[in-house]
């Protein structure tokens, strides 16, 4: 095989047949290119095809025409003939069905089956012995075994012969692919039919001159011919692999593709990372790269034909063949769930409906591709590149994403954040509405890495929101920065991004740590959790009258109508909003809440009217959302469906409207993150 040094670039539609590449001489333009094997070692293979040919044609004549022999003159033995005919047809049918573990089961089953019944009939002399001397079931059983053996032997070499001969015309040339076939079925019948009348003519035959009626000369012929067309018959069905279905024989498709890439163009161990194979024929080509990252094989043909591997990607799946050689037509296969798709070429795939579950996407380029509704359950794409695609209504449940994972420029009106049971997406976001043009990227595109904080057994958002201040303080280079709290069943998850290369377990621990040490000390004395983070300065200010709202205004800790006929404790309220806030999502239990606190309003005369309570409750949230950004996260991603899961009442007017003024500083501050 040559070894190209290249003096010039290889032009589009230019012949590479037989190339060998190297690293150096690899180009990343190779489109409309014409690999393969040269049409010398083609020839070589068409003369070791038609060898196969024969050699399953003279096999099949010379054991069928022996077999019937046999049979027809009732020699010796010839019911162990019969025997072995029904075992190994029982064990090719099985193999073929099954594959060659069952089938030789079967062969074994029915073996001793028919050594049963032959015992039974030695038990009732139909059957005597063979050989004097010897019990006839000894004897009749060893005649058994040595016949199903031969049988055995004789039918694999010239099934696998014929078997990979079709498969290898196929292989090599899909145009000519019947031709050859047609040529192989001639060869095969016509040479069994020749060694059957050569091994009765010339005496090759058990006892034929005993025997010389043109009956017995009938059978034998027939017993070759016969045999020769069952094993055309038996071969083409093996090797019928369709292209989409691996069945028990495809290693005789993976052989005959080994040997029909030999002297063909070679890309073995190279990285082709990058390399544009856009309309190229591949077919016969050695293609087992060390890395396809963004590959193109755009309208490539004969990839089903070229010798691939997985340790990259699952390019031997016929399924991710038909995918990447996709244009603007949508593929048929639409589930690919637990495929390795790494670093694929994608751009402007039609995905639309996708079943992409466990899929390893890590790296791949999926720009401009229509995702639309694909369900992406704990799927991989760390590093994929979005750019454009259309990401309506994905179901994105514990999929994994990172800092390189690209969402510019995506369209997303919503998505699902859950599979249920049935394999639906449900669990629809954002609700009541769709995303706003860059919501969607501004909310998953990370900066940094992500570590998400799970909490079981409920969450204090007043100690997350210290613990987060008090380790941004005590170790600015972690880069720490709050991205998101989220509800996930009776889980908390809390999603913080940190600077890369500092271990992702350090930060959960250390988080960890202080949370808990400070929900403890929460529970002991307010005054001593202040003077731990450093905000006592809080307390002075805190100490002034200050208006509160339009309605209120507050000293110290207590809250007070403008008439001053009533009021209340603002840490008793700020904690009852919070868990009311927090257990949205239970209706039950945030009813409950929400009338106990209404009646307290009422009860101390400090907001009695509808819109006085509504406004008391939003400037309580907006207070505790502007000193816990915890809190403030937790409101722009929940607010929303809050307010509209609870009845009309002053608590949904109040949420509604803290939400609604929460969202308007953020577009008044960042404008191109919505």
């Amino acid at each position: 095989m040559q070894s190209h040094r290249l003096s010039r670039p290889i032009q589009p539609g230019q012949n590479i047949r037989g190339w060998r590449f190297s690293q150096e001489s690899l180009q990343s333009e190779l489109r409309g290119v014409i690999a393969g094997q040269p049409l010398l070692v083609k020839a070589w293979l068409l003369l070791f095809i038609n060898i196969l040919y024969l050699t399953s044609g003279i096999v099949s004549g010379f054991f069928g025409a022996n077999v019937f022999f046999n049979i027809s003159i009732q020699a010796d033995g010839w019911i162990e003939l019969i025997w072995m005919i029904v075992v190994v047809t029982l064990w090719i049918i099985t193999t073929i069905r099954r594959g060659i573990a069952e089938g030789l089961k079967i062969a074994f089953i029915s073996f001793m089956i028919t050594l049963f019944i032959t015992a039974l009939l030695v038990n009732f002399n139909l059957l005597p012995a063979i050989e004097q001397g010897i019990p006839p079931v000894i004897d009749r059983s060893i005649q058994n075994l040595v016949a199903t053996t031969f049988g055995m032997f004789f039918v694999t070499i010239s099934l696998l012969a014929g078997s990979f001969a079709f498969a290898l015309s196929s292989t090599l040339s899909y145009r000519d692919k019947y031709l050859l076939r047609g040529l192989g079925i001639f060869v095969i019948l016509f040479s069994s039919i020749i060694i059957a009348v050569a091994a009765y003519q010339f005496q090759w035959l058990e006892n034929k001159a005993e025997e010389d009626s043109f009956l017995v000369r009938s059978i034998s012929l027939s017993g070759g011919i016969a045999l020769g067309f069952c094993t055309i018959i038996v071969s083409l069905i093996a090797t019928n692999f369709n292209d989409k279905h691996r069945n028990h024989l495809d290693f005789l498709r993976d052989w005959a593709i080994a040997v029909a890439s030999w002297g063909g163009t070679s890309f073995y161990n190279l990285d082709l990372s990058n390399v544009d194979l856009t309309g190229s024929q591949l077919a016969n080509s050695d293609l087992r790269a060390r890395k396809f990252y963004h590959t193109c094989f755009k309208e490539v043909t004969g990839l089903d034909r070229a010798r691939l591997d997985n340790k990259y990607l699952d390019l031997t799946n016929y399924k991710v063949q038909k995918l990447l050689i996709l244009t603007d037509e949508k593929c048929e296969y639409t589930n690919f769930s637990r495929i390795n798709l790494q670093g694929a070429y994608l751009r402007d795939v039609d995905m639309r409906d996708f079943i992409l579950i466990e899929t390893n996407f890590n790296g791949a380029d999926l720009q401009g591709a229509d995702l639309r509704r694909s369900i992406l359950l704990r799927a991989q794409v760390t590093g994929v590149n979005f750019t454009g695609a259309n990401l309506t209504g994905i179901c994105i449940e514990d999929w994994s994403i990172n800092s390189q994972t690209c969402f510019a420029g995506v369209e997303c009106e919503y998505i699902y954040r859950k599979l249920d049971d049935k394999g639906e997406s449900t669990d629809k976001y954002p609700v009541g509405r769709n995303f706003e043009k860059g919501e969607f990227e501004a909310l998953f595109q990370k900066v940094e890495e992500v570590v998400e904080l799970v909490f079981k057994e409920g969450i204090n958002l007043q100690a997350l929101s210290f613990a987060f201040r008090k380790l941004q303080l005590d170790d600015d280079g972690l880069g720490l920065e709050l991205k998101g709290v989220e509800q996930r069943g009776d889980l908390w998850v809390v999603k913080v991004t940190y600077r890369e290369g500092i271990p992702r377990r350090e930060i959960e621990q250390r988080f960890n740590l202080i949370y808990d040490d400070l929900k403890t000390l929460m529970a002991v004395k307010d005054q001593q959790l202040n003077r731990l983070l450093g905000i006592a300065e809080n307390q002075a200010e805190a100490l002034n009258k200050r208006p509160f709202g339009n309605s209120f205004f507050i000293v110290g800790s207590t809250i007070t109508n403008l008439a001053g006929s009533g009021e209340i404790n603002y840490d008793e309220a700020a904690s009852k909003i919070r868990s009311f806030v927090a257990n949205g999502s239970n209706l039950a239990e945030a009813t409950t809440l929400a009338q106990s606190l209404l009646e307290q309003f009422q009860s101390q005369n400090v907001a009695i009217s509808t819109n006085q309570q509504a406004e008391l409750i939003q400037q309580v949230i907006l207070n505790e959302a502007k000193n816990d950004p915890f809190f403030k996260q937790f409101l722009l991603q929940q607010g929303q469906e809050i307010a509209n899961l609870i009845p009309e009442s002053a608590i949904a007017t109040g949420i509604q409207q803290a939400y609604s003024q929460l969202r308007t500083a953020k577009t008044e501050t960042s404008p191109g993150e919505i």
